[in-house]
């Protein structure tokens, strides 16, 4: 080597190795399943004055939601009942739930499923979810022109074998 080269060859490197390492970080920053950023959050911020409008759309009306998940059962998922009550506590009918799930520890891997109403007055779906932990559940219910919203967070366990 010419005397006097080894300085632009060693400063490029230096640059190549910064250069590896800033894409591996990238990389397994990216390739990690709990971090997650909200979707469309620049959206839902420009629309924050219609979550408030129906957040007190939902108080006026006064409907309630009660959810329960059971345990998880691998390969199948968590069958997922939900009562919606009216301000009388009477079973509200002919309603369309939409819920996505969200794992807190795995955010980045939302699930969606549409209730069914069941024989007892209330709705069920089976949710396809393989972790237990806390899940994050948001409903949308439409009935008619009517719409609720809910945010509800549920605990659920592995099924015993």
């Amino acid at each position: 080597m010419k005397r006097g080269t080894q300085w632009p060859v060693a400063v490029g490197a230096i640059l190549g190795l910064t250069v590896a390492a800033n894409v591996w970080i990238i990389t397994i920053a990216n390739s990690d399943p709990s971090f997650a950023v909200e979707e469309d959050y620049y959206q839902r911020g420009l629309r924050w004055d219609e979550e408030l409008a129906q957040r007190e759309r939902n108080v006026r009306m006064g409907w309630r939601l009660l959810p329960s998940l059971s345990p998880i059962v691998r390969g199948t998922g968590a069958d997922l009942r939900v009562e919606l009550r009216d301000h009388e506590i009477r079973p509200i009918p002919n309603a369309s739930i939409v819920v996505r799930a969200v794992h807190i520890a795995r955010a980045g891997q939302p699930v969606e499923v549409t209730l069914h109403a069941d024989d007892r007055g209330g709705y069920q779906a089976l949710v396809p979810l393989e972790r237990p932990g806390l899940w994050e559940l948001r409903f949308d219910v439409h009935r008619g022109n009517e719409r609720f919203t809910s945010l509800e967070r549920l605990d659920t366990r592995l099924a015993q074998p």
